[in-house]
């Protein structure tokens, strides 16, 4: 039930970034003017500012070569800042060691993330990546392409 409860909350955010941000396509822009201040883009261009990230692991969620990602300004992950802390699924739970939670889009898919110790099972039905942050870790990752 809380699982179904924070997928709800995140993708009633996203719907709501999504129609007050205007299309996602947009925010695959390189030059990441069209992002509002609290997004980051995940295009591997470190040296254009604070809101280009590196590609991390999107091209392997995504099924890319890091090269093809990289080529393709329509498959770069746009994120929303977590700056909304109260919305993740450890708030409140001093025990929870939750190092990621939240969505991220690209041009044609919806990308939800959750990053949890090795050992500690995702929400069911999710894709997992085993030591995307330093080897102790394992990303669930849910695709829903548009």
């Amino acid at each position: 039930m809380k699982r179904n409860t924070f997928r709800a909350s995140i993708l009633g955010l996203a719907a709501l970034a999504a129609f007050t941000l205007g299309p996602v396509s947009a925010m695959a822009d390189s030059s990441a003017s069209t992002l509002p201040p609290s997004w980051h883009i995940h295009d591997g261009q470190l040296g254009l500012g604070s809101q280009h990230k590196g590609i991390g692991f999107f091209p392997r969620i995504l099924g890319l070569t890091s090269s093809q990602y990289l080529a393709d300004p329509a498959s770069w992950a746009s994120c929303p800042n977590a700056t909304d802390k109260a919305f993740l699924p450890s708030f409140g739970d001093s025990s929870s060691s939750i190092l990621r939670a939240g969505v991220c889009f690209n041009s044609y898919a919806t990308i939800e993330l959750r990053t949890v110790p090795l050992g500690v099972s995702g929400p069911s039905g999710w894709s997992s990546i085993i030591g995307t942050d330093g080897g102790s870790w394992v990303t669930y990752y849910l695709v829903t392409y548009n």
